[in-house]
């Protein structure tokens, strides 16, 4: 196959790809509303903001370990923390997630449910 023919190829595969998430969009957005999109959008932004923000502080915490002095003040305060203290707070942060998720399909049946 021709380099051109390829490159058509992958672009009309892609423009393909990209009505077709559009219209899941379009159709979500006719049927549930703006609110719901927005609210799930909220959730996964946030979710990902938190993610993020963890995946920082561990880096954060294994680079000041190994680069601070051997028996220095900071190093023995930070000895203190347990070695699971970001796996501890990935769960809490999991948990937070998880809560906006059943409120959020709390609210909904709440809706559906007064509609009835």
């Amino acid at each position: 196959m021709p380099a051109p023919l390829v490159a058509a190829s992958i672009a009309a595969i892609l423009t393909a790809i990209a009505k077709g998430i559009y219209e899941i969009f379009k159709f979500l957005l006719y049927k549930y509303g703006k609110k719901i999109i927005f609210g799930t959008m909220f959730i996964v932004l946030y979710s990902s903001v938190l993610l993020t923000f963890v995946n920082k502080v561990n880096a954060e915490f294994s680079q000041l370990l190994t680069s601070l002095p051997s028996n220095s003040f900071s190093q023995a305060g930070l000895s203190l923390i347990p070695n699971n203290a970001i796996t501890c707070a990935s769960i809490v942060v999991s948990a937070k997630v998880a809560q906006m998720f059943f409120y959020f399909a709390l609210g909904i049946a709440r809706v559906k449910f007064k509609a009835q």
